[in-house]
């Protein structure tokens, strides 16, 4: 697998990291409305959190033994009308999946928009890192390199590489993008080699992998 094909994958992977919480939650809220089971729940705490002017009212509540064999309590934070009603009769109406207590929600409860905005923050740092990658690469990249062969274009293996040794011979090995009558272009993946072929002979592919000998023209 090349080094792009890498950095695409590992990308890929990390937005699907990132927004794997919020698509769950969104699929969980959502199957619980289509498929949960209507419940009345035992109010065991509430609260007002906030200051003044925005509190948040939390309740904490048991599910019926039949749904929750642990007997957990479950802390939703809810409107101020379904706050007020709860503490007032002990009791708190819950939609909840049968086999799955931590799936549910809670009359009039609050959906927070903390996870949706933490994940569109972090969704638009990729989409500026990637950016940022993109530009580097199209404007930052290394100028060609020009060598000029000293032996045939052959047949390669699949990779990039350029490599020099101490008399100043420089192999080098990468997709064959262009061909010319006098002239081929072989992109290792990080930089862009061209070859004057200098009465050389091509014998790869167009866009195979291929390799060639060569030395730095001045």
């Amino acid at each position: 697998m090349s080094t792009r094909a890498k950095s695409v994958l590992w990308l890929v992977l990390l937005v699907a990291v990132i927004n794997l919480p919020l698509v769950q939650s969104t699929l969980d809220r959502r199957e619980v409305r289509q498929s949960g089971t209507d419940v009345t729940a035992t109010l065991v705490d509430h609260e007002v959190l906030g200051d003044r002017d925005d509190p948040a009212y939390w309740l904490s509540y048991q599910l019926p033994e039949s749904i929750d064999v642990d007997q957990g309590a479950w802390a939703r934070e809810v409107e101020q009308e379904t706050y007020d009603a709860a503490v007032a009769s002990g009791q708190v109406s819950v939609r909840v999946l049968e086999d799955e207590p931590v799936t549910a929600l809670a009359e009039g409860q609050v959906i927070g928009r903390a996870g949706l905005v933490a994940t569109l923050v972090a969704d638009l740092l990729i989409v500026g890192f990637v950016l940022l990658l993109w530009r580097r690469g199209r404007y930052g990249r290394p100028e060609p390199l020009r060598l000029e062969a000293i032996g045939d274009v052959t047949a390669g293996e699949p990779g990039g590489a350029i490599e020099e040794d101490v008399s100043g011979v420089v192999v080098v090995r990468g997709a064959l993008a262009e061909v010319t009558e006098h002239d081929v272009v072989l992109d290792t993946g990080d930089r862009r080699v061209i070859v004057v072929l200098d009465g050389h002979r091509v014998q790869a592919d167009l866009g195979a992998p291929a390799q060639v000998p060569g030395r730095r023209l001045a």
